[in-house]
């Protein structure tokens, strides 16, 4: 399995196309969706030890990180400021009106480290198996996230395998 970032990105980058197309299948697919939920979290559970989030951080570099209202709460307590002052400094709202950090790469990345790690938002947490509940209605995230998160891109590529 390969596992350099950069080859990984570069294989992604090239097969994204393909990617798309198998993903626009899989939605209209008579694959149920628990079914598909449950091999995308056995792919990951399988992938993810080979991977070391924290030497990649992608997902923090590039992706948006959505944030809940308990997010906010426990984000702007970890930084000792009041939820208005977090959201004035740090909130926005994403093309699809999810509510989010407003810059990429994530503001609490240091050194390819989360400075907020025991803070940090759920979808943070659970990123990218997140991606693997009622996957059918989040292929779009999914096809972003191909080319950004390597435990993706080998889960993706087999599933197109297994499929």
């Amino acid at each position: 399995m390969e596992t350099d970032l950069k080859k990984i990105k570069k294989k992604a980058t090239a097969r994204e196309e393909e990617v798309d197309a198998f993903l626009e299948w899989l939605k209209i697919s008579r694959v149920s969706q628990r079914k598909l939920d449950a091999r995308l979290k056995k792919l990951m559970r399988g992938i993810m030890p080979e991977f070391d989030c924290t030497r990649c951080a992608a997902c923090c570099k590039e992706a948006y990180v959505v944030l809940e209202t308990d997010d906010i709460a426990r984000l702007a307590e970890a930084l000792d400021m009041k939820r208005s002052k977090f959201r004035a400094k740090y909130v926005t709202r994403n093309e699809d009106g999810d509510v989010c950090l407003n810059k990429r790469p994530c503001p609490f990345l240091k050194d390819d480290l989360c400075t907020v790690y025991e803070a940090r938002p759920d979808s943070c947490r659970e990123y990218p198996f997140s991606l693997a509940v009622d996957s059918k209605e989040k292929m779009d995230n999914i096809s972003a996230n191909y080319t950004v998160c390597p435990v993706l891109f080998h889960t993706l590529e087999q599933l197109r395998d297994f499929i």
